[in-house]
C-alpha cells in the first residue's frame, strides 16, 4: 500500500508538472499577426513559409489577415483606434508619411536597417524612407517604361522605338488613324483614365529629364521648373495635334488600338492574355524618352512595416528578415518566391537576380532598377491628395483650358500649402 501510494503520488506530481509546463509554454507563445492586401491564394507561398517558421520557432504563431487594397490604409488606422492592430503590415509606400506621423510605425533596429541597405537597391530603399528615416523592408515594386506596339510602329515605317520625345511625337502622329468623322480609332499614344496614368507618367518623365518632382526636404515641388513645363507642353501637343484624346486610354494598348504609352511592368499579364502567342512579336519595352540625358524613370513600392504598439516587435523584425532571406539553399527568399509567382518584381537584389525575369518584356524594367535609373515615387505628405490635385491641372492643360506655366504654378501653390501642414 505504501508503494502504491508512492506511485500514485508520483503520477499526480508528474501530471501537475506537465500541466504547469504546458501552461507556461502556452504563455510563452507569441502570436504575430500579418496584414496584407494579397488574398489567400496569392499568399500561399508565404503561408507555407509561416508554417515552416513556426516549426523552427515553437514559441511563435503566425496569423494572416487580408484587407482590400482600397480600404487598407483606413483599416490600419481603425484597428489602432480599436486596439487590434496587426504586428506587421505590407503597405504602399505613399501611405507611410501619414502612418509615420501618426506614430503607427516602429523604426527598424539598427542591424535590420544595415541589412536592408545592403540587400536592396537604392531606389527601392528610397521608397521605404521618409525624411531620411527608413521605416521597413521593401517588397513588391512597379517600374514605368515606354511600352510600344511593334506591329503598329512597323506599319508606320519604324523598326525601333523613340529615344526622344520629339521622335515619339512624330512617330505617334504617323501611327494615329481616324475614321471619316475624325474620331481617333488608333491612337499614336495614350494616357488615362486613372490618376496614376497621368501623374506617374509625369513623374517618370521628370526623372527622365533629371529633375525630381519634389524638393529634397519634401516641402516644395519642382513643377514650375523649365523641365516640368516643357514635359507638360509636349504632352498637351499630343492632344492638340490630334494624336490622342481623353477617350483613348491605356486599355487600348491591349486591344491593339494604341501605339505607345508609359506604363508599369505589372501590365504584362494583360498583354499576354490579349496577344497570346503573338505577345513577343507585338509588345516591346524601351526606356522613357528624354532629350539625350541619362536614363530615368519612377518606381513605386510596397514594404513590410511593424506596428509601434506591437508586443512582438523584435520577433516581427526577426521573422521579416527570415522571410526576405533565401533559406535552405533556395535561390529565392519566401517573399521573393511569392512575388515571382505573381509575376511581380522585387527590390531585393538577390531575389531580383534569381527571378524569372529574363524575357524581353521584363528585362528593361529590371535594368532600370538595377542601374539606379528608377527613382522612388515621392513619399510626400498627403501624397494621394496631391496627386489628385496635380492630375486636375494636367488635364486642364491637355484640354487647352490652361497654359502649362499657369497650371504648374497653381499646382505648386496648392500642393505646397498641403505639404506645409505636415507635422
Amino acid at each position: 500500500m505504501s508503494v502504491s501510494w508512492k506511485k500514485g503520488s508520483f503520477a499526480a506530481v508528474l501530471a501537475a508538472s506537465t500541466a504547469l509546463t504546458s501552461a507556461t509554454w502556452a504563455q510563452d507563445v507569441k502570436t504575430i499577426t500579418i496584414a496584407t492586401h494579397y488574398n489567400e491564394e496569392q499568399m500561399a507561398p508565404l503561408t507555407e513559409c509561416f508554417r515552416a517558421y513556426e516549426t523552427g520557432h515553437p514559441g511563435i504563431k503566425i496569423v494572416f489577415q487580408q484587407a482590400a487594397y482600397g480600404d487598407f490604409l483606413q483599416t490600419i488606422l481603425t484597428s489602432r483606434v480599436g486596439g487590434t492592430s496587426p504586428d506587421i503590415y505590407n503597405i504602399y509606400s505613399i501611405w507611410a508619411p501619414q502612418l509615420a506621423a501618426a506614430g503607427t510605425l516602429a523604426t527598424p533596429p539598427a542591424e535590420i536597417q544595415d541589412w536592408i541597405k545592403g540587400a536592396y537597391g537604392a531606389g527601392t530603399v528610397g521608397a521605404a524612407t521618409i525624411n531620411g528615416t527608413l521605416w521597413g523592408i521593401p517588397t513588391e515594386l512597379s517600374v514605368y517604361d515606354l511600352i510600344y506596339n511593334k506591329k503598329l510602329l512597323a506599319a508606320a515605317g519604324f523598326n525601333a522605338p523613340p529615344k526622344t520625345w520629339d521622335e515619339l511625337h512624330d512617330m505617334a502622329a504617323k501611327i494615329t488613324k481616324k475614321n471619316d468623322q475624325g474620331v481617333i480609332e488608333t491612337a499614336g499614344y495614350v494616357y488615362g483614365p486613372t490618376v496614376s496614368n497621368a501623374v506617374h507618367v509625369f513623374y517618370s518623365q521628370m526623372y527622365a529629364a533629371g529633375v525630381s518632382p519634389y524638393t529634397e526636404d519634401g516641402k516644395g515641388t519642382n513643377f514650375t521648373s523649365p523641365e516640368a513645363i516643357k514635359i507638360l507642353e509636349r504632352q498637351a501637343a499630343l492632344f492638340s495635334d490630334g494624336i490622342t484624346s481623353n477617350t483613348n486610354v491605356v486599355d487600348d494598348m491591349a486591344g491593339g488600338k494604341a501605339g505607345m504609352a508609359i506604363m508599369a511592368n505589372w501590365n504584362k499579364s494583360d498583354f499576354v492574355s490579349a496577344f497570346g502567342d503573338e505577345f513577343e512579336n507585338t509588345i516591346g519595352v524601351a526606356p522613357v524618352p528624354n532629350d539625350g540625358g541619362a536614363p530615368g524613370t519612377m518606381l513605386y513600392s510596397f514594404f513590410w512595416a511593424v506596428d509601434s504598439t506591437s508586443k512582438a516587435q523584435a520577433e516581427s523584425w526577426e521573422l521579416l528578415k527570415w522571410l526576405d532571406t533565401p533559406q535552405d539553399g533556395k535561390p529565392l527568399s519566401c517573399t521573393g518566391d511569392m512575388l515571382n509567382k505573381l509575376g511581380a518584381l522585387s527590390g531585393n537584389i538577390s531575389d531580383l537576380a534569381a527571378m524569372d525575369v529574363k524575357d524581353s518584356f521584363t528585362v528593361p524594367f529590371v535594368e532600370a532598377v538595377q542601374s539606379g535609373a528608377a527613382k522612388s515615387q515621392p513619399n510626400t505628405w498627403q501624397a494621394s491628395e496631391n496627386e489628385r490635385t496635380l492630375r486636375g491641372y494636367i488635364e486642364q492643360v491637355w484640354a487647352g483650358t490652361m497654359s502649362a506655366p499657369d497650371a504648374m504654378a497653381a499646382a505648386d501653390a496648392e500642393i505646397t500649402a498641403v505639404l506645409a501642414e505636415q507635422p
